[in-house]
């Protein structure tokens, strides 16, 4: 399995240093290494659990053609409109056992949470070559973006996926826009986080961060060297 990275990207992701909004870390690097807590995720003493269960989310295009700008969030303004603000041809769900993409939705504004890996997987030609732009806006107006572009490593074995790191935020005004979805496809998106806010976690007298391990998705092969002198 093969991961991307975007390190340009995500030099001052979201905002500057300046304090004018609350997603701001103490030291200005709003939604990166310190945001919500300190880099090793051990902010207020709490400490890292075990990896936690993605948020999937699958979206299928019923029409022989394909259909551009695709999204999945900006909850505020799509989840109470007519099939999340998406074209009629484009189903939205979520494949989590018992909740709905709605409930999905309604989760990111209430309880904001931060992606470590995407993964992105598609069995139509051609639909893993669609770049994704994440989006996010806040009530003063200000918008920031970056790209994901999914590239299969040439000695990858497995055609139908990819693992973006590209360490971002969502909450009820970030959106993953998809260039396009191609015709008759099925994309399927799982979202794996490493901290999320729990409001929760406050009423039980702890901190409100709630940090997880990243997820050992990706495997490194173990070589073993035979040691002994011929």
């Amino acid at each position: 399995m093969i991961t991307t990275k975007n390190n340009a990207e995500t030099k001052d992701l979201w905002f500057s240093a300046n304090g004018e909004d609350g997603w701001d870390s103490a030291d200005g690097n709003e939604w990166g290494a310190d945001a919500w807590g300190s880099a090793d995720g051990n902010a207020g003493g709490t400490a890292k659990v075990r990896a936690a269960q993605p948020y999937i989310i699958q979206m299928v295009n019923a029409c022989t053609t394909a259909i551009a700008d695709v999204d999945i969030g900006d909850s505020f303004a799509n989840r109470a409109a007519t099939n999340f603000g998406q074209n009629t041809n484009i189903t939205t769900t979520s494949t989590v056992s018992g909740i709905t993409y709605r409930e999905f939705l309604a989760a990111s504004e209430s309880s904001p949470f931060k992606i470590g890996r995407t993964m992105i997987i598609s069995t139509t030609a051609g639909q893993l070559d669609q770049t994704i732009a994440v989006t996010h806006r806040n009530p003063a107006g200000k918008r920031e973006d970056f790209i994901i572009s999914p590239t299969l490593d040439p000695n990858q074995n497995q055609t139908d996926r990819v693992i973006d790191e590209t360490e971002y935020l969502f909450d009820g005004m970030t959106r993953l826009r998809f260039n396009q979805i191609n015709a008759s496809a099925t994309v399927t998106v799982r979202l794996y986080l490493i901290s999320k806010f729990s409001p929760v976690q406050i009423v039980a007298g702890r901190s409100s961060e709630q940090f997880y391990e990243k997820p050992r998705i990706i495997k490194v092969a173990q070589v073993s060297v035979d040691r002994r002198l011929s």
